[in-house]
């Protein structure tokens, strides 16, 4: 799509060898350019071509266009949509594809009007109320990538299209009429012959056998169409976008609720703070007995809360060195001098093992690409296993992450490799189409090593910077499925792996730990965890540094709902509000 002085506003390349693997060509953009410049511009600024031309051919390659202006009759419109195929696609019985390229142009060439119309037009707006000065104002183009989206979708639909017209065996009139007038005499007849009762159906053949021709016609069950099929999954994916993705509202409610974090923590905390301390104020300083009381307190409070006694110990440890030789003068003060103290040592607690997942794949890049940069063709991506018990969301939560590292700029390949689990394949697929990244698939009853093996593989060739594999769901106690996965990890060494368990699984998370980490052997070790429901656990958030703090390992990520954004790091200011909310 580009406007007739030359800008490209967007460009869709499938499958660029097809194109030139004849011709000596590079593929791609660079050959596109070159085949327009050749072949297309001279006919199109030609005076002497028909206005209503939209159909090429020349040396080999087809070229079939729309400009916006005559699909959506909007005359100051100066955009064109061109389609480029190897003309072999237009020869012969498959005559009907020119058809329904021609069709495809059209759609998209009216779908990108209404797309240029709404983005510019919010833009421009958003440019005038930012900008003090006129000279520096400019139009910024719309968004490729959303746009992209809303192509890939047009495209899905068109070869639908293109399969019911190839199969298509549509009577001609005069077979329709006929058609029509049997259909009529039948059902004439039919009525007729209503008195008679119900008419015997035949089972067999008369001697007793039963034919293939017999069993199609007992078989009642309505014959779904393309079209249907098309319409179906078209509507599938559009409700899982709405299920999954976050809308613009939601990421600005996000970011108002992340700026005003601060404040209501402190809003929180302050009452129940106070309350334990109260007694602390005056113009005194405060010793270790004047202190001993309130975190005696504070102990049990925490305890009760599901937080480990270490913990809760290490914690009041770190308020009374604070406090210390201290002189606070109103409740507001010591409330505030607690919060700080605890936030001090939460944080220290919560960073002896933390990663940075973004980081890490940042760092196995090799030469000097930035992190928005996408991977390096022939470099060994960054592979993380998703691991867990049934149950406990890790395709969701293995979406989130695709997510989070797709808008932080990487370029992710999702791996199917639940090879067990009924629907496992079809729901990460899905999960891969809301996002609109790539997903490598082998289908079930395949060995989960072998899978992820060529995975890897097609991810060096591809350039994506990041692997993420999805695993079977297991019960610790599962040995077969163990064992399997201790096979994964093995022939492959991922370089992440991350349990999935939820926020309050509470003991049965250490134990889900430890066998999962007998299953990796002594050669290696879970790197991470990620805890879903994060929302609901309350003031029972304690249950997760408890399990952190006995595992060793840190809480990468908290899920906190259903859609992709809603995935966190956990927070000490965070965890002090459920405590002591």
């Amino acid at each position: 799509i580009f406007k007739k002085g030359g800008l490209v506003m967007y460009q869709y390349t499938s499958s660029p060898t097809i194109m030139d693997k004849e011709n000596g060509g590079s593929g791609g953009p660079t050959y596109t350019q070159q085949v327009l410049q050749k072949h297309f511009f001279p006919v199109l600024l030609d005076p002497a071509t028909p206005k209503d031309k939209n159909y090429l051919i020349k040396e080999g390659i087809t070229f079939c266009w729309k400009s916006v202006a005559t699909a959506t009759g909007n005359s100051a419109n100066d955009l064109l949509v061109v389609a480029i195929y190897p003309d072999i696609l237009f020869e012969g019985p498959r005559q009907y594809l020119q058809q329904w390229a021609q069709a495809l142009v059209q759609k998209t060439a009216s779908e990108y009007h209404h797309f240029f119309q709404v983005t510019v037009k919010k833009r421009l707006e958003q440019d005038v109320r930012n900008s003090d000065n006129d000279d520096d104002f400019f139009i910024t183009l719309p968004d490729v990538e959303t746009f992209d989206k809303v192509f890939r979708i047009l495209l899905d639909q068109s070869k639908n299209q293109k399969q019911q017209m190839s199969t298509s065996s549509t009577p001609q009139p005069q077979q329709a009429t006929e058609s029509k007038q049997e259909t009529k005499a039948s059902s004439k007849k039919g009525n007729n012959n209503n008195n008679k009762g119900k008419e015997k159906r035949q089972w067999h053949d008369g001697k007793a056998k039963v034919t293939k021709e017999a069993m199609e016609g007992l078989d009642m069950s309505k014959k779904e169409s393309e079209e249907d099929k098309a319409v179906a999954q078209d509507r599938a994916l559009q409700e899982a976008r709405a299920a999954y993705l976050p809308t613009e509202q939601d990421l600005q409610l996000l970011e108002e609720s992340t700026d005003d974090a601060g404040d209501d923590d402190e809003a929180t905390n302050q009452g129940m703070l106070s309350d334990l301390f109260a007694h602390l104020t005056g113009t005194k300083k405060l010793t270790d007995a004047d202190l001993d009381g309130p975190l005696q307190q504070m102990q049990e409070l925490l305890q009760s809360k599901n937080v480990a006694a270490e913990i809760a110990q290490e914690l009041c440890r770190g308020v009374r060195l604070k406090l210390r030789n201290k002189t606070l003068s109103h409740g507001y003060r010591v409330s505030t001098a607690v919060r700080q103290a605890l936030q001090s040592t939460l944080e220290q607690l919560l960073q002896r093992n933390q990663v940075d997942l973004l980081q890490n794949v940042v760092n196995k890049r090799k030469s000097d690409f930035s992190i928005f940069s996408s991977g390096k063709k022939g470099q060994a991506p960054y592979v993380i296993a998703v691991i867990g018990i049934n149950g406990v969301g890790k395709s969701t939560s293995l979406a989130k992450m695709t997510y989070y590292l797709k808008e932080n700029g990487c370029n992710p390949l999702l791996v199917a490799g639940d090879t067990f689990r009924s629907g496992a394949v079809e729901q990460l697929s899905v999960h891969a189409k809301c996002l609109d990244v790539p997903i490598f698939t082998q289908g079930y009853a395949k060995d989960p090593s072998s899978v992820a093996k060529a995975a890897i593989q097609q991810a060096t060739q591809n350039g994506n910077d990041v692997v993420l594999i999805d695993t079977a769901g297991r019960m610790q106690n599962n040995a077969p499925l163990m064992k399997a996965l201790g096979k994964l990890v093995s022939e492959n060494q991922p370089d992440f792996m991350i349990l999935v368990c939820e926020a309050l699984v509470g003991h049965d998370g250490l134990d889900q730990f430890q066998m999962f980490s007998k299953a990796l052997g002594h050669q290696r070790k879970l790197d991470g965890l990620l805890l879903t429901k994060f929302d609901t656990v309350s003031d029972k958030v304690g249950a997760a540094l408890t399990l952190t703090h006995e595992t060793g390992a840190p809480i990468v990520f908290c899920g906190t709902g259903q859609k992709y954004h809603h995935l966190q790091k956990l927070q000490a200011s965070q965890i002090i509000k459920a405590l002591f909310s």
